[in-house]
């Protein structure tokens, strides 16, 4: 069996650095996303006399649809479980990613 020798970079070529110009965008990109407007001042407080005013029967008709439906408290968690999954997908799937990675780049750590 004839034995691979290793092909060794030239001085003259430039070295690969895709990896690098990924992370310097990625810092460019977040220092940007803080350096914009992140907090917001709040609305101003609304005065007594500005507030609406409910009488008893609208009072007691709003707390009668907030007894009768409490599940609407809880309409956010299906998302939540969707989001669960994708997760779950994306891990499961970064060994195999992984693998393909080694197998391609680096076959020798095999």
């Amino acid at each position: 069996a004839r034995q691979r020798t290793p092909v060794l970079p030239k001085h003259g070529m430039a070295r690969r650095s895709s990896s690098s110009i990924l992370a310097v965008a990625l810092c460019v990109a977040s220092l940007w996303a803080l350096a914009g407007p992140a907090f917001v001042s709040p609305p101003p407080v609304a005065r007594a006399e500005d507030a609406p005013r409910f009488d008893q029967v609208a009072q007691a008709a709003v707390l009668g649809a907030a007894l009768a439906a409490p599940e609407a408290a809880h309409a956010a968690n299906q998302g939540y479980a969707v989001l669960q999954l994708g997760w779950a997908v994306f891990i499961i799937g970064l060994g195999p990613a992984v693998l393909f990675w080694i197998y391609f780049n680096k076959p020798e750590i095999l």
